[in-house]
């Protein structure tokens, strides 16, 4: 296998982009910041960014769903206005049966299933074909 420039295989390194995107994003963005500065790896560059593009590609699709909230507030304070202050049994505008939150549920699930099984990938140098994803890679890193 070959080694980066830390001393541990590649695989690893990769493993370990994908293992920290689920514990602590952060300690992710330093991890790919070293690689796309110092490691010349071509798998290990495309790995990082995939990486990048899974953890920050779900949280705007959480953001945009959690943001449906407010929204939904903005509506009952201005239906709020019309309303009779003494009549609290009015409509209110709100996801129906907690539907965000079932699917915010099932998005970081299949977040973590996806960083973990592409982290176990890693260890091998290997990956999943994710269309999505695997587009973006390419058109933002360098053959």
């Amino acid at each position: 296998m070959q080694k980066s420039k830390l001393g541990i295989s590649v695989g690893l390194l990769g493993a370990l982009i994908y293992f920290a995107g689920l514990i602590n994003p952060l300690a992710m963005i330093v991890l790919v910041g070293y690689v796309l500065l110092k490691e010349e790896n071509p798998w290990l560059r495309k790995a990082a960014v995939k990486a990048v593009l899974i953890v920050f590609g779900f949280a705007i699709i959480l953001a945009v769903i959690s943001s449906g909230n407010y929204v939904f507030d903005i509506l009952n304070v201005i239906i709020g206005w019309f309303r009779d202050p003494l009549d609290y049994s009015g409509f209110r505008f709100k996801y129906p049966f907690g539907l965000d939150t079932i699917v915010r549920s099932a998005l970081y699930s299949i977040e973590n299933v996806l960083l973990i099984v592409l982290g176990i990938k890693a260890l091998k140098q290997g990956s999943i074909k994710i269309n999505l994803f695997d587009k973006a890679v390419n058109k933002h890193t360098d053959e």
